[in-house]
């Protein structure tokens, strides 16, 4: 194949890493429901690179109480302090209106991000259609 740039190859492999990195910004979204909320003022949130911690608290100011005592709620936190691809570990901690706390037992485990896979993915998939780019252009 005469003519073909096989320096633009890495480059686009490199592009496609980029680009996947830019769409898929890390995050990671933590949800939870309640049943009920008695005597519930709000939530804290706690974060782990391993199962048995140690937790450090990402929210200075608790996640404020929705439910009732009747019908529980659903919660969102979205934490941006973590890096693409890397496994952390979630703890929830309940506030209670008299500065009581109850720690859950329970450990999420998530990933941040789309993860290497898809990266890497996009990489090729970027590097195989500059080859296929060039190699249309060297006919």
């Amino acid at each position: 194949m005469k003519g073909i740039s096989y320096l633009a190859i890495p480059l686009s492999f490199a592009l496609g890493i980029l680009l996947a990195w830019l769409i898929w910004p890390p995050r990671v979204i933590v949800t939870w429901e309640t049943a009920s909320e008695v005597d519930t003022a709000g939530f804290y949130l706690y974060r782990a690179d391993s199962p048995s911690g140690p937790f450090i608290l990402l929210n200075a100011t608790p996640i404020p109480a929705r439910g009732d005592p009747l019908a529980g709620a659903s919660y969102q936190f979205e934490d941006h302090t973590v890096k693409w691809g890397q496994t952390y570990f979630y703890r929830l901690e309940e506030l209670e209106r008299n500065g009581g706390r109850n720690q859950y037992p329970e450990v999420a485990k998530v990933r941040a991000g789309a993860g290497w896979g898809l990266a890497l993915a996009c990489g090729v998939l970027a590097a195989s259609l500059a080859w296929f780019v060039m190699a249309a252009k060297a006919r």
